[in-house]
């Protein structure tokens, strides 16, 4: 039996209509614990002096260097050009113009009896409630949020935690001044809260003056201490039911002792509640609340804040086999089926019977069943996530030696598409030939087999020998099962950087399961080159496109309609780094949408026969090394599909019968190695109705083999 290491005890979009006045409550967590959290990244940064320089020459604070955008970033991991060099000058053609402290204190006396000033800070929610300029107006909303041209002033409205204060932000057109202040810039960068802000601003119409306070809050406060305000500190209790919330009215923060160690800055922790998956809508507004910057962008602390799961989605079989009404355990089959029999299932006249863990899905109760699963999948991630922090709150030192450590994701969040996604130490994919960091949001998943079973395991536990295997993932592969590394769209910040993952982990076979854009979203980059045998350069590498053919989905003749998009395209691509050349195969899906599911598991059944079938190809050529799948957050469509062909893989080769469910067990460790993974109950459910149309003889061993691929260039 492995050992255990104890640890400390303690994830697309939001339609605007929901749930905005729910009450949200996290864990019973103190509410300054983030702080110490924050913290251990800024010990981490502290032994990688290079990573996080600011480019600017004027010297800056030791916390400037995390005020993180995807300029300033991209910047530092790519030879500068003139262009990037820019990026830290105050814009000549600024609308907005440097203030003075002692100016910005005139104009408070001069309009304190009028609505012709707004002051807004757009620093934290956490550094506003703790001190600010008397009557600002708090804008705390990440940088890559603000720059789409999509996010509106409406949407920045909704973002305002105060209702008296997003009524003044609204009457911004009665203003004839606007100032804007941070913490302590000397100069408006134009990737800025403050310039995003101003430029939706003078969009919208406005045709005052707009400035921003030169030195910020710091040089403000330093000089006119009567014109801030700031709440008193108040003892910390033992824990906290909610999260914390403003001083005045019926408003009360908790805040850390007097003479504390100085707090870590990092704007792009959202300050307000997150969007349920991947952060790439605007987030709901609450009422009356505060959120604590870590646990509000905790997925599951969102979506089960309200209770028990309410959904349910039940199996959906392929037409005409039906659940048996006299016994709910199998399945009646049509005349040309032919289900596929493998440890524990069986086929008894007109019916069959899948391995019992199955049969249980399509019961009576099996959508219950389901839901009842997926909630307990979800609180177990809920509960290993925070205890992420706990154990931060207690161990700063050598923070990446915690192998659930998410400090390198968070300090690096400008490389991250989504900022609520972050890769675990442990199975986090390392660049190995850097010039600045090693960091890329992709992580090595793969099955183990345990005497503990993921999904009955405490996640304040560590399984020592899962945590072992996986570190020696980039060295050799021990386990019988398929090792993949499932990451994020590339942005294109970091197209140069997946090309060296791909070709410094020999990966051959790409697997991509979104579309470019859904929903007027981009969903991921176009990162490989548009046109045929047009070599294009990402960094070292030379990639070339050979060849793009489109292949429909086999539909088993079954009566749906064939959608236009439910297709498959086979990208070859050669890929050079000096005299060296690897042919690389590229699958894109386009018929699964983001958070929802196919009206069919045919196109996922053959994508993952296609990819095995590029793989196999490949590895009779030699070593290769792990399959690289991504949709657009890189552990919903991914995890499905990962989860999937795995699980088959298990089914194929069973030496005994088993009455575990080896599908919840396999989404339960990738879970241990990225977080969310399968990231919604309909794409859960979705994953076993796939197991079924295997078992009725739909997908794969039906592809025919006049439409296998030619994987030769």
């Amino acid at each position: 039996m492995p050992t255990m290491i104890p640890q400390s005890s303690a994830q697309e979009d939001l339609s605007s209509n929901s749930t905005a006045n729910t009450p949200y409550y996290t864990a019973p967590i103190n509410p300054s614990l983030h702080q110490d959290f924050l913290n251990a990244i800024q010990a981490r940064h502290a032994t990688q002096p290079t990573v996080l320089i600011s480019p600017s020459n004027e010297r800056l604070s030791p916390m400037a260097g995390f005020n993180l955008s995807m300029d300033s970033l991209a910047s530092r991991r790519h030879p500068p050009t003139s262009a990037v060099a820019t990026t830290t000058t105050t814009t000549s053609n600024s609308p907005l113009k440097p203030i003075e402290a002692v100016s910005l204190n005139q104009m408070l006396d001069k309009y304190k009896e009028s609505n012709s000033l707004l002051v807004l800070d757009v620093r934290s929610f956490v550094q506003y409630s703790h001190s600010r300029i008397r009557g600002s107006i708090n804008v705390s909303i990440p940088n890559t949020i603000l720059k789409r041209p999509t996010f509106t002033l409406d949407k920045v409205y909704e973002a305002i935690v105060l209702d008296h204060a997003r009524e003044r932000l609204r009457a911004w057109e009665a203003a004839e001044c606007i100032v804007f202040y941070d913490q302590q810039s000397q100069r408006l960068l134009d990737n800025s809260a403050s310039a995003y802000l101003g430029a939706k601003l003078i969009h919208a119409g406005f045709k005052g003056q707009l400035y921003f306070l030169k030195g910020g809050f710091d040089a403000f406060a330093s000089t006119f201490k009567d014109c801030c305000e700031s709440n008193e500190t108040h003892p910390q209790p033992t824990a906290s039911f909610g999260p914390p919330t403003i001083g005045g009215g019926n408003f009360s923060l908790n805040l850390p002792q007097k003479g504390a160690r100085p707090k870590l800055r990092l704007n792009n922790l959202p300050a307000v509640a997150p969007s349920l998956g991947p952060f790439t809508a605007p987030m709901p507004q609450f009422e009356n609340q505060a959120f604590n910057p870590f646990f509000s962008n905790i997925r599951q602390n969102m979506e089960l804040s309200h209770g028990p799961i309410r959904e349910r989605f039940p199996i959906r079989l392929p037409s005409k086999c039906n659940v048996d009404p006299n016994d709910h355990d199998q399945v009646e089959l049509v005349d040309n089926t032919r289900p596929r029999c493998t440890a524990g299932s069986h086929v008894n006249g007109k019916a069959f019977k899948g391995p019992s863990w199955l049969q249980r899905t399509i019961q009576q109760n099996g959508a219950q069943i389901l839901a009842e699963t997926y909630e307990k999948l979800e609180r177990t991630e809920q509960r290993r996530l925070q205890n992420i922090m706990h154990f931060h709150s207690k161990h700063t030192d050598n923070p990446a030696e915690y192998p659930f450590s998410i400090v390198a994701g968070i300090e690096m969040g400008a490389l991250n598409r989504y900022t609520n996604i972050w890769p675990f130490e442990y199975t986090r994919v390392k660049i190995r030939d850097h010039k600045v960091s090693d960091y890329i949001n992709a992580s090595y998943v793969q099955y183990i087999d345990s005497e503990e079973c993921a999904s009955d395991a405490r996640p304040e536990q560590l399984n020592t020998q899962c945590v072992n295997i996986m570190k020696e993932c980039p060295v050799k592969n021990t386990q019988p099962y398929r090792r993949y590394i499932s990451t994020q769209g590339p942005l294109p910040a970091t197209f140069n950087d997946f090309w060296q993952v791909v070709w410094e982990q020999n990966s051959r076979v790409l697997v991509m399961l979104t579309k470019e854009e859904e929903m007027h979203k981009i969903k991921c980059h176009r990162y490989w080159p548009s046109n045929l045998n047009s070599p294009t350069q990402y960094g070292d590498l030379v990639v070339t496109l050979v060849s793009e053919t489109t292949q429909k989905i086999n539909r088993h003749n079954l009566q749906q309609p064939l959608h236009e998009d439910d297709v498959v395209i086979v990208r070859q691509l050669s890929v050079t780094r000096g005299p060296a050349s690897r042919q690389v195969t590229h699958l894109q899906y386009t018929g699964w949408m983001d958070f929802g599911v196919p009206d069919n598991p045919l196109g996922t059944l053959q994508i993952i026969q296609m990819a095995d079938s590029a793989q196999e190809a490949c590895s009779k050529e030699g070593a290769v090394g792990p399959m690289i799948v991504h949709c657009s957050a890189g552990c919903g469509r991914s995890g499905a599909f990962c989860a999937i062909d795995t699980v088959l893989y298990r089914l194929r080769h069973a030496e005994s019968t088993s009455s575990h469910d080896i599908l919840l067990q396999t989404i339960s460790r990738f879970r241990e190695q990225r977080v969310s993974m399968v990231q919604t109950l309909r794409q859960f459910v979705f994953c076993y109705e796939a197991v079924w149309w295997w078992f009725l003889g739909y997908g794969i061993d039906d592809f025919s083999e006049n439409n296998k691929m030619d994987t030769s260039l």
